[in-house]
């Protein structure tokens, strides 16, 4: 029941109206006899109870249904990559024939189809032979495609089944995880999975790919700038390609050729004299016929040019082969002004500065005795057994240099002192445990990369001249890295020699405007003696000055420099603004400093940055911009004080949209990773259509979960055939007897 009125309501009133009703007819129909009169109050009580039973509502709920079929969406990839050879036809023809056979099963099963044809946007097909490969100019963005189908379907109110995506997978576009949440979050939710075909998977691709083994290079002006690269071949064969360096107008710097196999990279370097200026020059192969990844015969190199020599004061109070050959490395640096002092016993040191040939021996402990003393280097490296070297005027000397000057002290055999110094122990990045570690391998980590010390200034982390280098040896055990600390990369031993795992063995911590690093092991004299480490280039001396210099830039301010800039990555995105900070750490007065952009077409614009001192007090500023083109662009930071220190510069890039010939090869990751999203899958071709025969199936009515609707059991003729007759009976024996 449905009653019109609520039960302890209606119950009284109804009972009311009976009685009330009955004892008018009984004595409106007093002078009657009595079968008479009962006949008249039976005749109108049921009337009286059929209005009754009309106001009790009695009936049932009934959901409504959804008769309207739900299609399925196939969806055909026609961008430019469709028209890659696959056997003896192409991509987009693997994929028209496997979509007629779609076809062909669904209207066995009697399920509806709708075809779209997919590149940059969807488009309607309705004759899939009239299809064609879309112009090349206009890309692939199958996300967006998909996303505005479902908006589509949705504003008509609309149920897709579900989807079927046949594609290579290549996009140009570049989505982000948000865009593709929301895509397979409305899928979900819809209950229409997206199943994918991916075309060509499997097939072998081919590709000839040159990458800088240091995108940034630090050089020194009048230095030679040595180019690291590395080229690897698959699928094309043994090679011997043609490698070009060219400036930022296309002018060819310089060339060279080199041997590349399948599956073997080909490490190789090009020396050049410093440009004038930072710079940014690429490095590029021809394009071999047949590749499936063109875009990936051309790489970035950024060169940053410093003016200043890194001044560098090394202490070593047990020399080894390591504190030798580190000291004779950078003595030798053209770039570089060492002052190195060692400790021979327990009261003999002797001192050799670049360019000496002799030692000058002592019986003092030389090191900087002041701050400003400590100052005028932009390194300090430590060796072992330095404690003879300290006393605490000088480690607070120290302790301020690195905090407040931004200077840079380094740890290179691990732990540098014999005895307990709470004053140095504190610069370092590390707790130290008892025990020694076996023999060891160095292994990048990834916060390596992260930090643009790996895959910028050294090798990347995956590649493969790190598993080819000598072991290294005498690693301490560390009971605890500090907050703050990055481990830039660990040390990995054997599962059957001592203690066995991995370790941090280079790490580097901000301190204040500072930085402390540590080597924690010895060994790496290896990488430059033995000639198998040899073979895959001066690692040695490419391992020591580029982290020496990492590590000088790392503190925020390069050698030389009163100024530091702060970029929040190398590249971004049009559009996308990008924030820049700056500090101070000269002496006197304070300097408003500008930031200068050069766009790529070279327009200049100058931006005055907003103070904003940090916590500690220094100076520091903050500007942004937000670049509108692809290409690199320049910043740099003016000092507006007479004979002013050298200043930063640095490069921002934009890179240009990918194009559709860039990458040919085809992507499943990428369908598996969206189909699966979407509670889909990834099938092969050859299993697709058994797929599709167990779940093509006509789809049932189905009841909706809201908008019931009540359906009375009195709303009938008949009920008020059935009223009308008792009561039109009633007034017509009441006629008859010649009552009112």
């Amino acid at each position: 029941m449905n009653p019109a009125l609520p039960l302890p309501f209606l119950i009284p009133l109804l009972t009311a109206v009976l009685l009330l009703g009955g004892w008018l007819s009984w004595r409106g129909s007093v002078a009657l006899a009595p079968s008479k009169r009962s006949l008249l109050l039976g005749l109108r009580l049921l009337a009286f109870l059929l209005l009754a039973a009309i106001l009790f509502n009695p009936g049932k709920w009934i959901r409504p249904t959804d008769t309207r079929e739900k299609p399925w969406l196939v969806l055909l990839d026609n961008s430019a990559s469709m028209n890659r050879e696959l056997g003896e036809s192409t991509r987009f023809d693997a994929a028209t024939s496997l979509a007629n056979s779609i076809s062909e099963i669904a209207e066995d099963k009697d399920v509806p189809l709708r075809f779209h044809t997919f590149s940059s946007s969807a488009d309607p097909t309705s004759e899939l032979a009239a299809s064609k490969v879309a112009d090349p100019s206009k890309g692939t963005d199958l996300i967006t495609a998909a996303k505005t189908l479902a908006e589509e379907s949705a504003a008509n109110g609309e149920s897709i089944a579900g989807w079927i995506i046949l594609s290579d997978g290549r996009q140009t576009s570049s989505p982000t995880d948000a865009d593709l949440e929301s895509l397979a979050l409305r899928l979900r939710s819809r209950q229409s999975p997206l199943h994918a075909v991916a075309i060509g998977a499997g097939e072998t691709v081919r590709d000839l790919q040159i990458h800088a083994s240091r995108p940034t290079v630090t050089v020194f002006a009048g230095q030679t700038a040595r180019i690291p690269f590395v080229v690897e071949s698959s699928g094309l064969g043994s090679l011997r390609p043609e490698i070009i360096l060219r400036d930022e107008a296309g002018d060819e710097l310089a060339r060279t050729s080199l041997e590349v196999s399948d599956g073997k990279p080909a490490f190789a370097t090009l020396d050049i004299p410093a440009p004038e200026s930072a710079a940014r020059w690429t490095l590029e192969t021809d394009v071999v016929p047949g590749e499936d990844r063109p875009g990936n015969n051309r790489c970035p190199v950024n060169l940053r040019l410093l003016e200043s020599k890194t001044r560098v004061f090394l202490a070593e109070g047990a020399p080894y082969w390591d504190s030798k050959f580190l000291a004779q490395l950078l003595r030798q640096q053209t770039h570089m002004e060492v002052h190195s002092v060692h400790r021979l016993s327990e009261e003999r040191f002797f001192r050799i500065d670049s360019g000496d040939t002799d030692a000058a021996e002592t019986d003092t402990a030389i090191f900087p005795e002041t701050l400003d003393e400590l100052a005028r280097y932009d390194l300090i490296i430590f060796g072992k057994n330095v404690d003879s070297f300290l006393d605490p005027a000088r480690l607070d000397a120290l302790r301020s240099y690195v905090r407040d000057r931004g200077g840079a002290v380094l740890f290179a055999r691990g732990k540098a002192t014999t005895s307990s110094l709470p004053a140095l122990e504190a610069l370092e990045p590390v707790t130290w445990g008892a025990a020694n570690t076996a023999d060891f391998r160095f292994t990048p980590a990834a916060d390596g990369e992260a930090a643009g010390l790996f895959g910028e200034a050294l090798p990347a982390v995956d590649a493969s001249v790190w598993n080819a280098l000598p072991t290294l040896k005498d690693a301490r055990q560390v009971s605890f890295v500090k907050p703050f600390t990055r481990v830039l990369a660990e040390g990995v031993t054997d599962a059957g020699a001592g203690i066995s795992g991995s370790f941090p063995t280079l790490l580097v911590r901000r301190y204040g405007q500072g930085v402390c690093g540590l080597v924690n092991g010895d060994g790496l004299w290896k990488w430059d003696f033995y000639p198998e480490a040899r073979e895959l280039g001066n690692m040695y001396e490419d391992f020591w000055t580029q982290l020496i210099q990492w590590m000088a830039s790392y503190s925020e301010f390069l050698p030389g420099q009163d100024f530091s800039l702060r970029l929040p990555s190398s590249r971004g995105r049009s559009g996308e603004p990008v924030t820049l900070a700056m500090s101070f750490r000269g002496r006197g007065e304070i300097p408003q400093p500008v930031l200068r952009i050069e766009a790529p077409d070279g327009t200049i614009t100058d931006l005055k940055p907003a103070a904003r001192p940090d916590a500690g007090g220094h100076p520091d500023w903050r500007a942004s911009f937000t670049p509108d083109a692809a290409g690199a662009w320049k910043l740099g930071v003016i000092d507006p004080r007479e004979n002013a220190p050298p200043t930063p510069e640095a490069s921002f890039l934009i890179p240009s949209p990918a194009a559709e010939s860039d990458d040919l090869s085809p992507d499943p990751l990428f369908l598996a990773s969206l189909a699966e999203s979407t509670g889909g899958a990834l099938h092969s071709a050859a299993d697709l259509p058994t797929f599709l025969n167990g779940t093509f199936t006509p789809t049932p009515p189905s009841e909706h979960t809201t908008g019931a609707i009540w359906n009375p059991l009195w709303s009938h003729w008949l009920l008020a055939l059935l009223i009308t007759f008792f009561l039109a009976s009633e007034w017509f024996l009441r006629r008859r007897q010649g009552l009112a």
